[in-house]
Parts: C-alpha cells; sequence; structure tokens
C-alpha cells in the first residue's frame, strides 16, 4: 500500500466513512464527522502511523487530503 492509500485509509477510519469517498481534494467539512475534533483526531492518527509530528504551522495549513498525504510524504523515509 502506499502512501496516499495508506493516509486515506486512516482518515476514512478516523471519520467512519468508507474510503472510496475520499479524494485528494476532500476537506474538513466534507462529511459531518469532519469538524474540528475530527481535524485533531486525523492529524493524530496520522502522527501515530508514521511515527511522525507536525509542527504547529503546518497542522494549520492541512486543509485538503491532497495536504495530509504531500505534508506525511515530506516527513517520511519511503
Amino acid at each position: 500500500m502506499n502512501t496516499a492509500d495508506k493516509v486515506k485509509e486512516i482518515i476514512a477510519d478516523a471519520i467512519e466513512i468508507e474510503v472510496s469517498k475520499i479524494e485528494e481534494d476532500t476537506a474538513i467539512g466534507d462529511f459531518p464527522k469532519w469538524d474540528s475534533m475530527g481535524q485533531i483526531i486525523i492529524i493524530s492518527a496520522l502522527e501515530k502511523e508514521f511515527d511522525i509530528k507536525f509542527d504547529p504551522e503546518v497542522i494549520m495549513d492541512l486543509e485538503d487530503v491532497g495536504d495530509m498525504i504531500d505534508a506525511v510524504e515530506e516527513r517520511v523515509d519511503l
């Protein structure tokens, strides 16, 4: 499984939706459970799964799935 697919899987699990409903432009607010608390849960799950830590400035820029994939890929040794 590539990084993008894994990120989508983690997001889907965190906000309790099917992975197939997530695209790279899917963003906070697109689903009822993806609110500010859902965003925190997603970020925490990504940090735990990939053993990384996002800086606060980076977290503020994570607006959609594509941003999250890019941020994870920048911090993970593939």
